[in-house]
């Protein structure tokens, strides 16, 4: 069988070169048509050349560009042969007749009965189709046919009897080359299958004994393995359990938790509501402020008409000081003008000088009166001022103490948050300290965990090492099982 199929890949190259040298000849007949030697008209030729030799050059690059020797190549060999044909005779008519046989002896090179009866019947169908399609067309006129009646009886039948002949022919050569190859290649073959039983035999005992010693090792490693998995099982038991514990404590953590991030939202909002108070407090005090200010400048200004009053009140003490000397030195004189009057008698000359000094003493006391009522004038608006002053400074004092008792309100307020906060911390540290507990008992159950995966890692230490040894053990008996099975493939083609 195997020269058999060495003989169908040499017949796939055989088949595509043949068909590649047509492909050569083919052109050939073109440059004579083209020269004028065949009489053939030079589009149907053209037309038929490119058609066929599209077929002809279809194995040559299945077999020499894809390199695929499939069983199905030489079929597909074989039926572009058949349409090369059919083509060629549908454009040239019985100019092709010879080439009748050509799919024929493609097929034959494989030696193959069925395939050339494939091609046998192919061929026929073609040939017959393509003589009643070269006669309907008239591409190339065949005078020996009148109608399609003579192309039937003249035409088809008789070559597709030659064919068949042709055909048988070739397939009983193909039936005769198979079985003398067949003869040929069977004292061979015992000659080998003996020598191959002979070599599988020593190898197989020999198989067997490595065989016999994997099998221990493998049993005693999968003891060892089993041992270390039930320590691995009592283990995953006692995590387990650990493991439940960890999350009853995790699941009041989390309770706890709960409580905390409420509390923690009570103090975000006391918190939230003391900023806005603080935030109230300084505008509040930025008012106080500013009516302080208004307060120490409107003191500032009494103080200063204070001062001017003062000085007027000194002005008027001096003034008041000359009207009582001018008041007194009246007196003197009015005193004196009587006397002198009472002496003089009539004839008061002297009465004329002292009622002189007395209009002088006049005069000074209406100007000096005149410049007290002037002064006294601006000590009223001063005074005037002065009390409009004050009464803006206790209008504003007002709005200071106001401002200050709302402090003072905002601040027991203040106090009262600051309180419910320091509350609210308490209850934070409890609850935290009840997560801390929590914790160390969760801590304590993950040391134990711990010890536990310590112990598993090296019960899978122990378990990874057997797999190791039952691995380099699997691999042996891999190679093994493949030096059989090449074996056992080698017997089985040669005895096919």
């Amino acid at each position: 069988m195997e020269l058999l199929k060495e003989n169908e890949r040499s017949a796939n190259k055989a088949a595509a070169k043949v068909m590649l040298l047509t492909v050569a000849v083919y052109s050939l007949v073109l440059v004579l048509d083209i020269l004028g030697i065949f009489v053939i008209e030079l589009s149907t030729m053209i037309m038929a050349f490119i058609k066929g030799a599209v077929m002809l050059v279809i194995p040559a690059l299945i077999v020499n560009v894809f390199k695929r020797n499939d069983a199905w190549v030489k079929y597909v060999i074989a039926i572009c042969a058949v349409v090369f044909t059919v083509v060629v005779s549908v454009y040239l008519s019985w100019h092709a007749v010879l080439l009748y046989v050509y799919p024929i002896a493609i097929a034959s090179l494989y030696f193959s009965g069925r395939l050339n009866i494939i091609a046998t019947i192919g061929t026929i169908l073609g040939v017959s189709f393509a003589q009643i399609n070269s006669f309907n067309a008239g591409h190339v006129i065949d005078h020996n046919f009148d109608d399609m009646k003579d192309v039937v009886l003249f035409g088809i039948l008789p070559r597709a009897l030659m064919l068949l002949a042709i055909s048988a022919i070739f397939t009983m050569l193909c039936r005769r080359t198979t079985s003398m190859l067949g003869n040929l290649m069977g004292a061979e073959q015992q000659r080998i299958m003996r020598e191959k039983s002979l070599e599988v035999s020593v190898k197989l005992l020999d198989t067997v004994k490595e065989l016999d010693k994997i099998s221990t090792a493998a049993a005693e490693a999968n003891s060892s393995i089993a041992d270390e998995s039930s320590t691995v099982m009592k283990d995953s038991e006692a995590n387990f359990e650990h493991i439940k514990a960890v999350e009853d404590s995790m699941t009041a953590i989390s309770q706890s938790l709960d409580e905390l991030s409420e509390m923690s939202r009570s103090i975000a909002e006391l918190t939230e509501h003391a900023d806005k108070v603080t935030a109230e407090n300084d505008e509040k005090i930025t008012r106080a402020s500013e009516s302080m200010g208004e307060i120490s400048r409107s003191t500032d200004e009494s103080k200063e008409l204070i001062s001017r009053l003062s000085e007027q009140s000194a002005q008027i003490i001096r003034i008041a000081r000359v009207i009582t000397d001018i008041s007194t030195q009246t007196n003197i004189l009015a005193i004196n003008a009587s006397i002198e009057a009472s002496r003089a008698g009539a004839a008061g000359k002297g009465f004329s000088v002292v009622a002189s000094e007395i209009k002088k003493l006049s005069e000074q006391t209406k100007k000096a009166a005149s410049e007290i009522g002037t002064i006294i004038h601006d000590v009223t608006e001063n005074i005037s001022s002065t009390v409009v002053a004050m009464e803006k400074n206790t209008q504003l004092t007002a709005e200071g103490i106001e401002s200050m008792e709302q402090m003072r309100l905002s601040a027991e307020q203040l106090s009262r948050a600051n309180a419910e906060i320091s509350r609210n911390i308490v209850d934070m540290n409890s609850v935290i300290g009840n997560v801390a507990a929590s914790g160390t008992g969760v801590s304590e159950k993950l040391v134990s965990v711990s010890g536990n995966i310590e112990n598993n890692c090296g019960a899978v230490q122990h378990v990874a090492a057997a797999i190791q040894e039952n691995s380099a053990g699997t691999a042996e008996l891999g190679n093994m099982v493949k030096d059989i099975r090449l074996m056992a493939e080698e017997l089985e083609r040669l005895t096919k």
